[in-house]
């Protein structure tokens, strides 16, 4: 049976998001240790699970994280020492206006998650076939120099640069959160050999007004109006995984849980088992699958989801067909 290495990020306490701002509204945090808790326990359901401490390295992970971001926002980031949060509008995104607060429990969380995928590319590199960092906060919207969306540090970036350093390229990003993974997408246009995809709802709203995408060579964005059908969207996915495995030695998948029914920061209406068939498409890239938790705030469904994922990565022939398999497979069949 194959096995799936779930690396647990170290705790911290007092590193809850406050809030968040989308468009005029301010709204309470939804990102805290209780993600973490949900996600480990409905993937520990699976018996292919094992589960392995987030162990990289200071050195590691402040090369890794300067190696990424620039000096000057890491240093301002350090310096905030105090549990009261601050905003600081000159390290928004470009064109935007700053949409989170800062505090040390967050910046502390932020380092620990991207401790988490490190050690998950590590394991990777070491020879693991499935590696799943737990992690907390988001990243994939942490940018050079910039934060937003609940990311500050973007862990799927350091993961990759994990990965290249270790001598395991090209690498391929699939991005399946919810939005748009512009902090990604800005970190990695200046790596050799790493490609970006990205699935997630139009319109567009964390980037500047006209932004063209996809922005770099190598990359793809996909963005769906609406809710869309779980199977056009899950043929979607299929493309992408078969584009990236076509010249990737190993994918990183930015995994976001925010496009399932009553996310409190989503819009779509998918189920839990959406996720065992995207799951059995990575395991059938037959490539490296390291996954870097992004969103996902519906507390009472996370569980479901990251089972369903796991079910389907680690066992893609015995395990029932989802209803959203079920008819490509059938057609495939044919």
């Amino acid at each position: 049976m194959a096995e799936l290495l779930m690396i647990e990020q170290r705790r911290g306490s007092d590193d809850a998001a406050l809030w968040v701002r989308e468009g005029e509204r301010r709204l309470p945090g939804r990102d805290s240790n209780l993600r973490l808790v949900e996600l480990g326990d409905g993937l520990m359901r699976h018996q292919g699970v094992r589960v392995e401490a987030a162990d990289a390295g200071n050195d590691v992970l402040e090369a890794t994280l300067r190696s990424l971001h620039e000096g000057i926002y890491l240093d301002a980031l350090q310096g905030v020492r105090s549990g009261e949060t601050v905003v600081i509008a000159e390290f928004a995104p470009p064109g935007l206006e700053p949409d989170i607060p800062v505090n040390a429990g967050l910046v502390a969380a932020a380092r620990e998650a991207a401790r988490t995928a490190i050690t998950a590319a590590q394991r990777l590199a070491g020879g693991a076939h499935f590696a799943y960092a737990v992690c907390r906060p988001p990243g994939h919207h942490a940018g050079p120099d910039w934060l937003a969306g609940y990311c500050y540090l973007n862990s799927a970036a350091a993961a990759v640069q994990t990965l290249c350093e270790a001598g395991v390229r090209p690498v391929g990003i699939l991005d399946l959160d919810l939005h748009y993974p512009n902090g990604t997408a800005a970190l990695v246009e200046p790596m050799a050999d790493v490609s970006l995809h990205s699935l997630h709802a139009a319109p567009v709203t964390n980037l500047p007004p006209g932004t063209f995408l996809p922005r770099a060579q190598g990359e793809r964005a996909l963005a769906f109006d609406g809710s869309p059908d779980p199977d056009a969207y899950l043929e979607q996915v299929a493309i992408s995984v078969a584009e990236l495995a076509a010249g990737a030695e190993a994918l990183v998948v930015s995994l976001g849980y925010d496009t399932v029914a009553g996310d409190p920061h989503g819009s779509w209406a998918f189920g839990p088992e959406v996720f065992t068939e995207i799951g059995r498409q990575l395991a059938s890239s037959g490539l490296p699958i390291c996954v870097i938790q992004e969103g996902g705030y519906a507390l009472d469904s996370l569980a479901a989801c990251s089972h369903a994922f796991a079910t389907g990565l680690l066992d893609p022939i015995l395990a029932p067909f989802s209803a959203y398999g079920r008819k490509r497979r059938q057609q495939v069949a044919r």
